[in-house]
């Protein structure tokens, strides 16, 4: 059945829920699980695959809504709108239950709400452009009131300013020493780009140096309640190195802006 996709999933999710559902998807990108026969014999049961979704949505109730829910009311109704005595329709295990349950219902689904995509704010927009923008043209400025000796500076301080808060984010993360000192240099490169952060690189480094074993997984959803676990379950690791990089790199972003900008209207440093 060919019909156009619902609104993207991420489009709904929270900067938490991305977060999380991006680090477990970059871990699990690196896994490397060994299934037998009858493993795979037992993914290919439908009670295994609902019972699956059905953890997810306990565990991240939003998340299952919009990868689920939606999805099987979307998906249901597309085919109730298709011209046709018969139909054929192909989906994904994890949805034929609740597309046939939706299909039963008969319950008319509003579809323009799905597509609809919450456009991105003004502010949100401007920051993500503005700030890198006014750091570089201060860095520029600097060179061009105050010669390139004094904007040299500036970005040396930059380099450090911005590396070291991200290289102790990812060692208070206890990560693998690669991504610690893949952290220094990424930071500085990252803060004047709007389109990837430091922890999304950072992140997918981690679980390429550190890939979650099978059993890792399967115990994700108890670890996750206890803080103190997280460092010892590489996928929450993974998180973990996400989120403290990411603080690291901001607030080495603010007070690195703050005295590019300071310097720019107050001389020439001494």
């Amino acid at each position: 059945m060919a019909s156009r996709s619902a609104a993207p999933p991420s489009a709904s999710l929270s900067v938490w829920k991305k977060s999380l559902l991006v680090s477990s998807f970059l871990a699990s990108a690196f896994e490397q699980p060994q299934l037998s026969e009858d493993d795979l014999r037992e993914l290919r049961q439908q009670d295994v695959v609902s019972r699956m979704l059905a953890e997810i949505a306990d565990f991240l109730p939003a998340l299952g809504r919009v990868l689920i829910d939606e999805r099987d009311s979307y998906l249901a109704q597309r085919m109730r709108e298709t011209p046709g005595r018969r139909l054929v329709a192909v989906v994904g295990a994890g949805h034929v239950a609740g597309v046939l349950t939706a299909l039963r219902e008969r319950e008319p689904v509003d579809l323009a709400s799905l597509d609809h995509i919450p456009p991105v704010s003004a502010v949100t927009r401007w920051l993500g452009w503005g700030i890198p923008a006014s750091i570089v043209a201060a860095l520029v400025a600097v060179g061009v009131t105050q010669g390139m000796e004094a904007a040299a500076q500036d970005l040396a301080f930059w380099v450090l300013v911005t590396g070291i808060p991200c290289t102790l984010g990812a060692a208070a993360a206890f990560a693998h020493p690669i991504t610690i000192a893949a952290a220094f240099f990424t930071a500085p490169v990252t803060t004047l780009s709007p389109m990837i952060g430091a922890g999304h690189v950072l992140a997918l480094v981690q679980a390429w140096a550190q890939p979650p074993v099978v059993a890792e997984l399967e115990r994700f959803a108890e670890d996750f309640t206890h803080p103190l676990r997280w460092w010892r379950n590489r996928l929450l690791r993974v998180l973990l190195v996400f989120i403290l990089t990411t603080l690291g790199t901001l607030l080495g972003l603010y007070i690195g802006g703050w005295e590019i900008v300071s310097n720019l209207f107050g001389g020439p440093n001494p």
